[in-house]
């Protein structure tokens, strides 16, 4: 009977990680074909009010139906810019902006936007290294009048993930919220903490709605969350 049991239990395991490893891999094929259709926002509409944008796919807006609805379509708008430099890279780490901060074209910028961390909860890096090497690296950006970070909301909330190995990357990534808040914030940097926002419980509860159909990057209505969370701490006029 023990024996019995102990097999049924074995074979529960491994039927649970073929079924997730099937839908691990159907939703990383849909991903690719995300991160192939996603334009990244960007503006040039003459002298004005100009933005620099940084980060991940996240900033490259991976998930939305159109540019416009990206935090970095969003934040344009709302701040009327002619002039929006959108150098982000899906699956883009920390240390890859350093190359990112090289291939901007101004000196200097109204704003800044940086979308980054995700890829490397992900890939479990520390968070107190990391965000050192986040707060040493945009000490070479060009000047701005206001530098924005944001960081995943939750990337256990991912229904790409596996719900056994969920909770670990939510502590990770509730890790670096404090991690980056406390570095960025000693700096003058603004920092925006999505997973305090009102609505980001709504990534778990409606993931159909706020998730893309690859169940790893906000949708355009979840982006919209997101620039919710964002939009009262742009101080830029």
């Amino acid at each position: 009977m023990i024996k019995i049991v102990f097999f049924a239990i074995i074979a529960t395991i491994f039927l649970g990680f073929m079924y997730y490893g099937a839908r691990f891999m159907s939703a990383m094929q849909r991903s690719k074909v995300l991160i192939q259709k996603a334009m990244p926002y960007t503006l040039d509409s003459g002298a004005g009010f100009s933005m620099l944008v940084l980060g991940d796919s996240t900033a490259a807006g991976i998930g939305a139906d159109k540019p416009e609805d990206t935090v970095p379509g969003r934040i344009a708008d709302e701040l009327n810019a002619t002039h929006v430099e959108n150098y982000a890279v899906s699956g883009a780490v920390v240390d890859d902006l350093v190359l990112q901060i090289t291939e901007a074209r101004q000196t200097s910028y109204d704003f800044i936007l940086v979308q980054i961390g995700g890829n490397d909860i992900t890939r479990l890096h520390p968070a107190v290294q990391t965000a050192q090497t986040l707060t040493f690296i945009l000490k070479t950006l060009p000047p701005a009048k206001q530098v924005l970070v944001v960081s995943a909301g939750d990337v256990g909330a991912a229904t790409i993930i596996p719900p056994f190995f969920r909770p670990i990357f939510t502590k990770l990534n509730l890790a670096y919220h404090a991690e980056f808040a406390k570095d960025l914030g000693a700096e003058g940097i603004t920092y925006v903490n999505l997973h305090e926002a009102p609505d980001n419980e709504l990534f778990t509860t409606h993931p159909e709605i706020y998730l893309a159909v690859d169940g790893f990057h906000p949708s355009g209505a979840g982006y919209g969350l997101w620039f919710n969370a964002i939009k009262p701490h742009l101080i830029v006029q």
